[in-house]
């Protein structure tokens, strides 16, 4: 009881527990994802900052060979251009693929357009230089004026060959200076976006912990509040219980020294209290028990005597009138169909109390519900003609197919039929229909699983009904509206019904007349098991 105490008053903090964790997992995953965003855009940033500069770089050896080539004239240089060339494309590649706003794609798209131009004007230079030959520098002593003239002619033309280059390849080199101070702009505002959001998650996980703190704190002083208020009202309850005990088993000693422990040993030692109070109510009620079984047997003794004597004493009459008669004729005629019938009312009364006195053996076999109701009905039959009182039979056309006691259950049926005969003096109508209804809800028994399919079989008669009186009382023992007769067969009924796990109502009809109803429990049967019970019932 402790233990379970205990994990009941932990729940809320393991809930709060479970919370935080959760919270921190989903942070520490929206952490990991913001700085693998950034991550990335940083990344991409940097790459296209470093292609950039590396396509910078590039142009500018490019002008540098163009202007040692002008100077000197050496085809070297021109081998220096075209493989930066080949470089310069490859960044220039490598920086388109890494564009994320127009801005950038604008520069690069000059950047491209110039360099088409420079490319195009450098394989047409390039064509016409290879035509030449390769040429020395200028002596520096000017000791020959031929030579000193061709040598400036040479470099006039090679100046008029590069000019157009040169121009071409500032151009280029302008728009990829502006392309890599953007990226530089970028890489910064990426850097300080990157720093912001560190910031702000640094804050927001700052103001969880916090909040976690105080919230912890809170739920720890409600929830000791709220501990210390079940435990005075736990043991103000205890203690109220153990006074009521006390007069009946002795004292109950609770102490407060040990808080839980010495509460729970309090709650241990009442319940051993009660256990022993339940153990003395449990003997008094056999004793009361035993007690109404007493007064049943001698209401039981009562009820013989009375049904025994009553017609012993018609009996005794015609006999001593037979022994008085000095003629010595014996009984003959109507005095001894007197005795035969009071012999057999004897008969019947005995029977009755054996069937009460004793529980009801059951035989239990399949059977068809059809054919026990025929046989009932062809039972009684003769006196409902004689009574003219009217059998209406509404039963269904497949078998109902039931296990039981089928002769205890026509018994039931017998019983119902004639009780609503004896309630139809001067002739009537008695309905008796099959239905496959449930009982109410309140009337099921609680031993019988859920889903189970019911059988009810109502019997109702045109007669006046019962009163309050008699409906409450109308299942007891020795009950009865009849002058004569035990009071036996709506008990015996009951027994046999109960002893079938089904339920017996009675109840008056909103259309006048009492109503009895037999709820009884249907088993599952195979297909094949109703069919061969339906063969069965056509031959009979």
């Amino acid at each position: 009881m402790f233990n379970n105490l205990i994990l009941k008053l932990a729940a809320p903090v393991i809930l709060t527990s479970v919370m935080l964790v959760v919270l921190g997992v989903v942070a520490a995953w929206n952490i990991e994802r913001q700085q693998n965003v950034s991550s990335d855009l940083i990344q991409k940033e940097v790459h296209g900052m470093i292609a950039a500069q590396d396509l910078c770089s590039d142009l500018r050896e490019i002008r540098y060979a163009l202007h040692q080539y002008r100077h000197d004239g050496v085809k070297r240089h021109l081998e220096v251009i075209a493989r930066r060339s080949k470089f310069a494309a490859e960044h220039l590649e490598a920086a388109k693929g890494l564009i994320r706003l127009p801005r950038e794609a604008e520069g690069v798209l000059a950047i491209e357009k110039n360099w088409r131009q420079f490319s195009s004007l450098f394989v047409e230079v390039l064509a016409e230089l290879s035509q030449q030959p390769e040429t020395s520098h200028p002596p520096s002593d000017g000791s020959s004026g031929t030579d000193f003239e061709t040598s400036v002619r040479e470099e006039k033309r090679r100046v008029a060959q590069t000019e157009p280059l040169l121009t071409a390849i500032n151009q280029v080199l302008v728009p990829a200076k502006d392309f890599l101070a953007l990226d530089r702009i970028l890489v910064d505002k990426t850097n300080e976006s990157n720093r912001q959001t560190t910031d702000a998650i640094r804050q927001a996980m700052l103001w969880v912990g916090i909040c976690g703190g105080i919230a912890g704190l809170v739920g720890g002083v409600a929830i000791a509040r709220s501990i210390g208020q079940s435990v005075v009202q736990l043991d103000v309850s205890v203690r109220g219980a153990a006074d009521r005990l006390q007069d009946v088993v002795g004292p109950v000693k609770i102490s407060q020294r040990n808080g839980f422990r010495g509460l729970e040993a309090g709650l241990r030692q009442l319940e051993d209290h009660i256990s022993t109070v339940v153990e003395r109510l449990q003997q008094r009620e056999l004793e009361v028990l035993r007690s109404d079984q007493l007064a049943a047997v001698g209401q039981l003794a009562a009820g013989v005597a009375h049904e025994l004597r009553n017609p012993l004493m018609p009996m005794k009459m015609l006999v001593q009138a037979a022994v008085e008669r000095a003629d010595g004729i014996g009984l003959c005629g109507r005095p001894l169909q007197v005795v035969e019938t009071e012999i057999l009312r004897m008969e019947k009364s005995i029977q009755d109390f054996l069937d009460f006195a004793r529980p009801p053996s059951l035989e239990i076999i399949r059977f068809d519900l059809r054919n026990t109701i025929e046989q009932t009905i062809d039972l009684v039959s003769s006196r409902a003609d004689q009574q003219q009182v009217e059998i209406f039979e509404e039963i269904p056309s497949e078998p109902v197919v039931l296990q039981g006691d089928a002769a205890q259950i026509r018994q039931v049926l017998l019983n119902l039929l004639l009780n609503s005969m004896d309630a139809l003096r001067e002739g009537g109508l008695i309905e008796l229909r099959v239905s496959f209804d449930s009982p109410p809800i309140a009337d099921r028994r609680n031993s019988l699983p859920m889903g189970t399919s019911w059988v009810a079989i109502h019997v109702r008669d045109s007669g006046a009904g019962l009163s309050k009186e008699v409906l409450d009382r109308v299942f007891e023992p020795f009950m009865s509206t009849k002058e004569t007769g035990t009071g036996l067969g709506l008990s015996i009924c009951r027994r046999i019904v109960e002893a079938h796990q089904g339920i017996i109502r009675a109840a008056n009809h909103p259309g006048g007349g009492a109503l009895f109803s037999v709820y009884l429990p249907v088993p599952h049967y195979p297909v094949k098991e109703i069919e061969r019970l339906s063969l069965v019932a056509a031959d009979s």
